[in-house]
């Protein structure tokens, strides 16, 4: 699917909300980024007060409610250290919407959202986007270290999703990794489209497991390090196969063809 060409323009926020530990959710009144967007896209912020700092911050696009852009942040470093401080009023330069996003699901497939730690809240949208096209919801599998790492379970049900939750140390849900969840899933239904996001060990057993399934189908969004966002600078890079290189493998950007690819394009 081609991907619209991105904007750089001002939103407006509307809210900050911390939701656990060091998650926090923003809304932003971002009409022309909102009629855009494509479920799997991401946006380059520029942070007040921090002009010193040449470059932008990356993040998923968590959702799109009408004219209401929301992003869920974790508070890291510097950059992100500065967001909660942010007010309902102020303007933030944005360059959006960026990357090739989620492929749309026949509605006569089973759609299987897995959400991996932070990459949870790239599926939202994906979510509602599948809903709003009046498929059937599709079921979320989310994972994570522990609870407070599990993001918007809530707002996947709200949706109608069917949510099943692991983490590693049990402290919610089934004890042990997303994978767990994804065989049992895969049983059931071996035709699924799996759309799925997280850290990368995560993305590649996700992706070995749909390879032992030919009915199924499998697309990752890769949470690579990025720099420019627009594929200028080669700073994302991953290796994909190629059968007609030599090596038998060609890099790919992680901000431009990605960061959705494939899970048997990619060189694990």
């Amino acid at each position: 699917m081609s991907s619209p060409a991105p904007l750089q323009c001002s939103a407006i926020l509307l809210s900050q909300e911390h939701l656990q530990g060091a998650y926090w959710r923003m809304r932003l009144h971002a009409p022309q980024i909102c009629a855009l967007a494509q479920p799997g896209q991401f946006v380059q912020l520029r942070l007040p007060g921090l002009e010193g700092h040449i470059l932008r911050r990356p993040f998923s696009i968590c959702d799109v409610e009408g004219e209401t852009l929301t992003l869920v942040y974790k508070v890291v470093g510097e950059g992100t250290q500065s967001m909660p401080r942010l007010s309902p009023g102020e303007s933030l330069d944005l360059l959006a919407p960026l990357g090739h996003g989620f492929s749309p699901v026949s509605p006569e497939r089973p759609l299987v959202l897995l959400g991996g730690g932070y990459g949870c809240a790239a599926m939202l949208f994906t979510a509602r986007r599948h809903r709003e096209a009046g498929a059937p919801s599709p079921k979320v599998l989310l994972g994570a270290r522990t609870q407070g790492d599990i993001l918007l379970a809530q707002d996947f049900q709200a949706l109608g999703c069917a949510v099943e939750i692991s983490t590693d140390d049990g402290s919610l849900g089934t004890c042990g990794r997303i994978t767990v969840l994804l065989e049992k899933q895969l049983r059931e239904t071996p035709q699924a489209f799996l759309q799925a996001c997280g850290p990368k060990p995560m993305l590649k057993a996700v992706a070995q497991l749909a390879a032992q399934e030919p009915r199924c189908r499998c697309e990752v969004s890769l949470d690579e390090r990025m720099c420019c966002g627009v594929g200028a600078c080669f700073g994302c890079v991953v290796k994909a196969k190629d059968p007609s290189a030599p090596e038998g493998w060609k890099y790919l950007r992680s901000c431009k063809e990605g960061p959705v690819f494939p899970g048997e394009a990619l060189l694990w």
